[in-house]
C-alpha cells in the first residue's frame, strides 16, 4: 500500500523551502509588504501628490490578482489590474461633477460586483476595486496622462517582485486562475438568482453615497467600499464580514491612533506601516476582524503620514469609521432587499 503523507516524514530541507513558497504565509506576507510599500518609498523621494493614489490601488491590486504560473500568463493577469484602475478611474473623470450621473455608475459598478462576486476571489477583488477607482476618479483625482504610466510602471514593479520572488526560492508558483469555462457555467446555473441581488446592490450603493453626502462626509466612497467588502449572496457570511469589519476597524483605528500619539516620527510612521503590512496576512489567518485592523492601521497611518500629523489626521480617522458603519447598513438593506426579491422569483418562475 502507498505511504500517505502522514506516515511519510517530510525531509527538513523540503520543508523549510516550503515555508518561502510564494503562496506561504510568510512569503505572501513579505511580498506584500514590498509591493504596498513601495509607491510610498517612492513619493517620500518625489514628493506625494494624486499619483501616490493611484499607484497605491494598482499595487495592491496587482498583488491580489496574481495568480502565479508563467511569466506572461502571470503578467496578464497582473496587467488585468492595471486596467481595472484605468477604467474605473476613466469612467470617473468622465461622470465628474454631474451627480445623477456619477450616482447611476456607482449603480452600475454595484450590479457588476453582484454578478461576480461569488464566481472567483480575483474577479470579486477586481469588481471592488472597480467601485474604489470609480470613486477616485469621480471625487477625488480624475485620471490623467501621467497616471496612466503610473498604473503601468506599478504593475511592472509588482509582476517583477511576483518573478524575482519565485527565481530567489526556486519554487515556481503555478497558476490558479479559473478556467473561463468554469466561470461561464456558474454564471450561466445561477443566472437568476444574481440578477434579483445585483438589482437590491444597485439599489443599495447608490444610497448609500447619498446617505454619506447628505451627513457631510469628506469621504463618502469609504461607505461603497464598506459594501462591497462586507455583501456577499450568502446573508450569513455578510453578518459574519459585517461584525469582522467594524470590530477590526475599531482595533485598527485604537491601534493606529496609540502608535501616532506615541511615535510621531515620519520614519515611525513607515516602519509601522511596514509592520502592519507584514502582519497582515497571519492575521487574517488567526480571525478575519484582526486581519482587517492590521489593513485599517495601515490606512490610517498612512493618512497620519500625509497629514503630518495624527491630529491632522483626525477628522478622516474618525469618518472612517463613521462610513464603515454607513456601509455595514445599506449592506443589511441589500440583504433585505435581495431577500425579498429572491422569495417573489421563486413565486413567479419556479424551477
Amino acid at each position: 500500500m502507498a505511504e500517505t503523507s502522514r506516515e511519510r516524514p517530510v525531509p527538513e530541507g523540503e520543508t523549510a523551502r516550503a515555508r518561502w513558497h510564494g503562496d506561504g504565509l510568510v512569503a505572501r506576507s513579505i511580498r506584500f509588504a514590498l509591493t504596498v510599500m513601495a509607491p510610498i518609498s517612492a513619493g517620500l523621494v518625489v514628493g506625494v501628490d494624486f499619483w501616490m493614489i493611484y499607484a497605491m490601488v494598482t499595487s495592491i491590486l496587482a498583488f491580489t490578482l496574481d495568480t502565479g504560473g508563467p511569466a506572461l500568463h502571470r503578467l496578464g493577469w497582473m496587467g488585468a489590474a492595471g486596467l481595472v484602475v484605468i477604467a474605473g478611474t476613466g469612467i470617473g473623470t468622465l461622470v465628474a461633477g454631474d451627480m445623477p450621473l456619477i450616482v447611476a455608475a456607482f449603480g452600475l459598478v454595484g450590479v457588476l460586483y453582484a454578478l461576480v462576486e461569488s464566481i472567483h476571489p480575483s474577479a470579486a477583488a477586481a469588481a471592488r476595486f472597480m467601485c474604489l477607482t470609480l470613486a477616485v476618479g469621480a471625487l477625488y483625482a480624475p485620471l490623467k496622462a501621467v497616471d496612466v504610466a503610473v498604473v503601468a510602471a506599478f504593475v511592472l514593479y509588482a509582476w517583477a517582485v511576483s518573478l524575482a520572488w519565485d527565481a530567489l526560492t526556486g519554487l515556481l508558483r503555478p497558476s490558479t486562475a479559473p478556467p473561463l469555462a468554469m466561470v461561464f457555467a456558474r454564471l450561466r446555473a445561477t443566472e437568476r438568482e444574481r440578477w434579483v441581488f445585483a438589482a437590491a446592490v444597485a439599489i443599495a450603493v447608490p444610497l448609500a453615497f447619498l446617505t454619506s453626502l447628505t451627513l457631510g462626509l469628506h469621504r463618502p466612497y469609504w461607505a461603497l467600499i464598506a459594501i462591497v467588502l462586507v455583501l456577499r449572496a450568502d446573508a450569513l457570511s455578510s453578518r459574519r464580514l459585517m461584525v469582522q469589519t467594524l470590530a477590526g476597524t475599531l482595533l485598527g483605528i485604537a491601534a493606529a491612533l496609540v502608535y501616532g500619539y506615541a511615535l510621531p516620527f515620519h520614519a515611525a510612521l513607515l516602519v509601522g506601516m511596514a509592520v502592519a503590512a507584514l502582519i497582515r496576512w497571519p492575521a487574517q489567518q488567526l480571525h478575519g476582524a484582526l486581519g482587517t485592523a492590521a489593513l485599517t492601521a495601515f490606512i490610517m497611518l498612512l493618512l497620519e503620514l500625509v497629514a503630518g500629523s495624527v491630529g491632522g489626521a483626525a477628522h478622516d480617522i474618525v469618518e472612517r469609521l463613521i462610513d464603515v458603519m454607513v456601509g455595514c447598513a445599506f449592506a443589511m438593506v441589500a440583504l433585505g432587499l435581495d431577500r425579498l426579491g429572491q422569495a417573489l422569483l421563486r413565486r413567479m418562475l419556479p424551477r
